[in-house]
């Protein structure tokens, strides 16, 4: 029986699912990072080397190469980036090299999040992108240049936004707001003076500041002016992402997945998003069913071996295969 191999792979972990041609799921693991751009090309060869083999060992059988294998990484920035990991995949025999793909895990997850169809994908956690593809193949991204260049609508995004509304508060530029005390809180300020040295020498990890937005988020929904008008900017930047992409690809009423830790847990915060979108964007839809970005993979890898989408039997079987997974 053929088998179709999907990885998704990330900056703390990657997994591995390999599925049946018909839509059943054979093996599943998990294992730590294999981004080569984070570590070296050894400790990446190591790292998909020992997943290869456990993800066959859950099945039950000897490792042998997919007959299509699809690798979503989030380190995949280039076709340089794409084709070091194809590379990587032919030397550890996990596929052939006309059967092994590789592109950002952005894809992976607009796949699962759509069931491999056309529509448009919007991440907003930590960072924000949207990405989307047309009825005839065409896709386009905007956003996602990173935290540097303004992820608008994310949580660094947010986070980034309570420090300034902080600085403006303290020094009589801006309103009063609950943030000024979240802000000092959560960065260990006796004075908000001190945040200077915090963040230009110190230092502030992206994760640490992303990790302010849920308190934006609770500012907000308690009432805070300042705390609300953020949200209404990040939904806005959003927005604009969305827009951008239907337009450029010209996508009619199109249907959209919405993944990411911000938007799918902030209530107020994904309200304020998609009131906004109506007002822009007529007869779009939330996609619902989706699949994990790994099982996305997958059906990219089915899409790459058949040059078709997975019929409706496969997807049955795999939703029914990994109902599993996805409980816990």
């Amino acid at each position: 029986m053929k088998i179709f191999a999907g990885i998704d792979g990330g900056g703390t972990r990657t997994r591995l699912a390999l599925v049946c041609e018909d839509g059943a799921l054979a093996g599943y693991a998990e294992g730590g990072s294999c981004c080569f751009t984070d570590h070296s090309l050894q400790r990446a060869h190591e790292e998909f080397g020992m997943l290869w083999r456990a993800g066959w060992r859950s099945a039950g059988c000897d490792p042998r190469p997919a007959d299509a294998l699809f690798m979503g990484m989030g380190s995949i920035l280039s076709q340089a980036d794409a084709q070091t990991n194809c590379a990587l995949a032919v030397e550890l025999l996990m596929a052939g090299r006309e059967s092994v793909r590789a592109d950002n895990d952005a894809w992976s997850a607009h796949a699962g999040g759509l069931r491999g169809r056309p529509g448009m994908l919007l991440i907003s956690g930590t960072g924000s992108a949207c990405l989307g593809r047309n009825a005839a193949g065409a896709t386009w991204r905007s956003g996602g240049w990173g935290y540097l260049l303004n992820d608008a609508g994310s949580g660094h995004a947010l986070g980034q936004a309570a420090m300034i509304a902080a600085t403006r508060d303290a020094d009589g530029r801006g309103r009063p707001t609950a943030l000024t005390a979240l802000v000092q809180r959560t960065l260990g300020l006796q004075d908000m003076k001190e945040i200077f040295r915090k963040v230009h020498h110190e230092g502030v990890a992206r994760a640490q500041v992303a990790a302010l937005a849920p308190w934006v988020v609770a500012e907000a929904e308690a009432g805070d002016p300042v705390a609300r008008e953020i949200l209404q900017e990040g939904a806005g930047g959003l927005v604009e992402m969305v827009v951008t992409v239907a337009r450029r690809l010209q996508i009619n009423r199109p249907e959209i997945a919405i993944t990411g830790g911000l938007i799918l847990n902030a209530a107020l915060f994904r309200q304020m998003f998609l009131e906004r979108l109506a007002s822009e964007l007529e007869g779009f839809t939330i996609a619902d069913q989706g699949f994990a970005p790994v099982f996305g993979a997958v059906l990219l890898a089915y899409q790459h071996a058949t040059g078709t989408n997975p019929p409706d039997r496969f997807l049955e079987n795999l939703r029914a295969t990994t109902a599993r997974l996805t409980a816990s």
